[in-house]
């Protein structure tokens, strides 16, 4: 997938694009893109387009969202055993997906409600851990004047994490995922505290603002990457995430890793 898939998800989301939060690969992808250094970032990557939202969105206007996703010919597919499913909407075809809209909530209670209607005709996947992501997101518009107007047609304002918050949730379901999302996850995150990338000190004074409302993810976040860094073979597989002409020495995207670490430190004890 490429930005023409994001363009066209954006422009589907419709009335809606400002109820949910952009969140996975594209959260960091646009981060990066509008607020760091003009250093490398793949040119493709997902097709999924990952939006979270409360449990329920109001009808906007005279369109649900279930009108909205099909005006732009996105197709609904159910994901999962369970009923009612999941709802993810592909286009142009289920079969040759070029872009897939999945929407996530968070899980209230015990947990065991894995699905929740956001609107008639749109479910969305209950997850524990999200609600950081709703948590004061961090508006995008896009005009003329923006990094990413030559590259996305699309005109208008969407919402993503805030870049701490990002990294925070990260870590909070990272014993939850499999091996090869780890290694993503923490590359995303490895990608933004790199200092070469401009980011790490937003990332670092939005987690540090915001230990009192979050103190177990700070936590977590500190203690997987203290834990990360000491496992040569994890941080070997964060360096493969780079294209071998551009691809970091171990020894080095450790002591990036720790670096950062003893920057967190100091600033907690500060907070104390």
């Amino acid at each position: 997938m490429n930005l023409a898939g994001l363009d066209r998800a954006l422009r589907a989301l419709g009335p809606y694009v400002e109820d949910v939060v952009l969140c996975g690969a594209w959260a960091w992808y646009i981060h990066r893109r509008c607020s760091g250094a003009a250093t490398w970032l793949p040119k493709e990557f997902t097709r999924d387009v990952d939006c979270v939202g409360r449990q329920s969105l109001a009808i906007r206007g005279s369109a649900s969202l279930r009108a909205c996703l099909s005006a732009q010919d996105f197709v609904w597919t159910p994901r999962g055993d369970v009923t009612p499913p999941v709802a993810r909407f592909a286009w142009p075809t289920i079969e040759s997906a070029e872009v897939e809209i999945e929407f996530l909530a968070p899980a209230r209670g015990d947990g065991l409600q894995r699905v929740v209607e956001l609107q008639k005709g749109v479910t969305a996947q209950a997850l524990r851990d999200v609600d950081i992501l709703l948590d004061e997101p961090v508006r995008v518009h896009i005009d003329d004047s923006s990094p990413l107007a030559s590259e996305l047609p699309y005109r208008g304002t969407f919402q993503v994490p805030r870049i701490g918050h990002f990294c925070i949730q990260k870590a909070l379901i990272h014993s939850r995922r499999s091996a090869e999302q780890q290694v993503k996850d923490v590359f995303y995150v490895f990608d933004l505290i790199h200092r070469v990338n401009g980011l790490s000190t937003a990332v670092l004074s939005d987690v540090v603002a915001v230990e009192r409302q979050w103190a177990a993810g700070v936590s977590a976040l500190d203690q997987l990457l203290h834990q990360r860094a000491s496992e040569p073979r994890f941080l070997r597989a964060l360096a493969e995430q780079f294209p071998l002409e551009r691809r970091p020495l171990v020894p080095y995207v450790e002591r990036e890793i720790r670096t950062w670490l003893d920057q967190l430190a100091v600033q907690r004890a500060k907070q104390k």
